[in-house]
This record gives C-alpha cells, structure tokens and sequence, in this order.
C-alpha cells in the first residue's frame, strides 16, 4: 500500500484480519462519540462507555474530519465486494477500478452522506442505539432496507385482526373504516415516535366469505430498526337472529319451527329476507324428520375475492349469482293429549297404514 494511502483499518483501529462484527462494532464506539448529533446532556455517561478521552493516531484532526474518515472506512471494509479490492489493489485500485475476471468493478467514489452510513450500522439517528451490547461484544445488528447497506431490516411479524360482519353486509357488501393505534414517526428525523391514529379504509365486497384475509402492507408502527409489520384483517360472520351460513358456502340455512299438524297437513309463512324483501314459502309435502326445502338464488352473493387491499374503489363481484336458501324444520310435538285423542290418534295411524297397505298391494299388482 502506497505510504500516501488512507489506511481504513487504522481509522477503525481494527486489524486487517478483523471480521466484518468487529469492524461494526468499533465504528458504533467510534461514531458513538463523534456523531455530530450527539446529545450534550449525556456527555458525561456516555464518554465513560465509549472511553471518548482514549487518544488515537486520529486525535489531532477535528472532529468533523474524524467523522468523515469514519464513515468512509465502514462504507468500504463493511462492504465485502469494496473490502476485497481494498486489500487486494489498495486505496488507489478501489478509487480508479479495476478489470475482475467476472467483470468491471468501477471506480468507488464515497457518496458523502455520513448519516445514511450511520443509519445503516445502527438502524436509528440515535447516537446511543445498543452502544453497551458493543461494548460487550455483542454482534450488531445488521439492518437496512436500502440496495448499498450492509445487511437487510428484519420485519415485524403481521398483526391479525378480527372483523366480524353482520350477515347483512355481507349481503350487500360495505366499507369500513378501521380505525388503529401506531407508532409514527415525528418530524423528518425517522428518530422519535409517538402513537397517532390512522384510519385503513377497508372495502367489502358482497358475498365475502369468512376467512377472507385484507392486507395492508406495512401499515404496522414505524420503527427505526424495522420494516412496518403488515396489518390483516380476517372475516367473520357474527351470529344472525335468523339466518347462518352454511360452512365454507355461499348458502344461508334457516329453521323454522312447524306444529306436529302443520308437518302433516303442509302450511305456509312469510319470511324477511336479509335484502328487506319478504319471502313466501309454501309447503305441501309432509314434513317429516330431515326434510329440507331448498330454494335456489335466495342465499348470499357469489365471491371469489380471496385478498383484496386498500382501495376506495367497490370491487366488482366475480359473478352476479346467488347461492341457495335452505330451510330445515324442527317439529313441535304436543306435550299432551287426553284419553280420546290418543284412541283417535291410533285409529287415524292404522287407517293410515291400510291405507298405504292397499296402495303397495295395487302397485305390486299392476307389475
């Protein structure tokens, strides 16, 4: 290396074999102290954790020059690609370029923005960011979320959120304004924080089917060392007084309660749909135990909208069909019949039975 050389390992006081954490963690106790954003008021705490009386070959340059230096040995000894032509070709190789076998490496030129190395290392404008853990020898963390850092920002896990929909909107579908507490960021410093409400419009389509996850990505806290979290909202029905979707299905299931006459003798009744409309439905079959009456369009809107976002716009339906309504009856018996309506009950089932006796004896004859 030529004498006139910037020596980048000196300037962090590490060894040239020095792994890539030892050299981050000498230049957070190095920035540690000559950051220009440092707070005054814990001066003299913070100088007895960075040992900032210690004298080094860079004492007598100014601070400003220190901290430049600084941050330019760790944009490239932090870099393995930058480090490498460094010990293999010198200041000067790296700064002219050189010819690789895979390739032209062009020549380095320091960007100059001393902050945004900074925030790569410590991931925070906070000069005091997890300066004991590299006291302590403790692996920095590796954070950034720009393409000319060192490492990448982790990312919070996703926040789950329940939505319970009445049966109602979902039928028609609605919009809805989520309204959440998070951490943002105040001023332009990406520094302090203080929770603020935020509002996530949250539009529904008609016929969303329970399970149907929304996702707003990185709507989650701001945070200085990570990527925002997700937020998901998950679907589902609350409990209807009247009506209850049939599991993974666009069909509605109602009960409806029946006297043991009505079941035998057929009946009629009205019935209010979720739309407002009133449903007439007539019965003239015998109502017997696991009857069903299933009529087709009168269930919920048909959707096969798996992950919607943010939009205002109304997503359009995938089709303009209806799943099916499905009646079940559930049979009151009475709770008591006298002497005689028991003995006219008897004769009504015997007759009944001859009856059906005769009817089979005819068909078996006629083949």
């Amino acid at each position: 290396m030529n004498l006139t050389e910037l020596d980048y390992y000196n300037i962090l006081n590490v060894a040239r074999n020095a792994t890539k954490e030892e050299i981050l963690i000498s230049y957070r106790k190095l920035a540690a102290k000559l950051c220009p954003q440092r707070d005054v008021r814990h001066e003299r705490d913070f100088g007895l954790i960075t040992n900032e009386d210690q004298t080094t070959h860079m004492s007598p340059l100014p601070l400003t020059r220190q901290w430049e230096y600084i941050n330019m040995a760790c944009d490239i000894l932090g870099n393995d690609l930058r480090r490498s032509i460094y010990d293999r070709f010198g200041e000067s190789g790296l700064l002219q370029g050189i010819l690789l076998p895979n390739g032209y490496f062009p020549p380095y030129q320091y960007h100059g923005d001393h902050m945004r190395v900074y925030c790569d290392v410590f991931a925070s404008y906070s000069p005091y960011a997890n300066v004991i853990d590299s006291i302590v020898g403790k692996s920095p963390p590796l954070y950034n979320n720009q393409t000319y850092g060192i490492g990448v920002k982790t990312k919070d896990p996703p926040v789950i959120k329940q939505i319970d929909l009445e049966l109602e909107d979902v039928y028609h579908g609605c919009m809805k304004l989520m309204h959440l507490w998070r951490q943002e960021f105040v001023g332009c410093s990406d520094v302090c924080t203080e929770k603020r409400k935020k509002i996530l419009k949250l539009q529904i389509p008609p016929g969303v089917r329970a399970g149907t996850q929304y996702c707003f990505s990185e709507e989650g806290d701001r945070n200085a060392t990570k990527i925002p979290s997700d937020i998901i909202f998950i679907v589902q029905d609350k409990p209807h007084k009247i009506f209850k979707r049939i599991a993974e299905t666009d069909d509605l299931l109602y009960i409806h309660e029946v006297t043991l006459c009505q079941a035998l003798t057929g009946f009629h009744f009205t019935l209010n749909t979720l739309d407002g409309r009133q449903l007439k439905v007539y019965i003239t079959d015998v109502v017997h135990p696991g009857f069903t009456k299933r009529i087709n369009g009168e269930g919920l809107p048909r959707c096969n909208k798996e992950m919607v976002n943010d939009s205002s716009e109304p997503p359009k339906s995938s089709s303009e069909d209806f799943g099916d309504l499905v009646i079940r009856f559930q049979i009151i018996f009475p709770k008591y019949l006298s002497k005689d309506m028991k003995r006219l009950t008897r004769k009504y089932f015997a007759d009944l039975s001859a009856i059906e006796q005769q009817e089979a004896d005819k068909n078996s004859g006629c083949h």
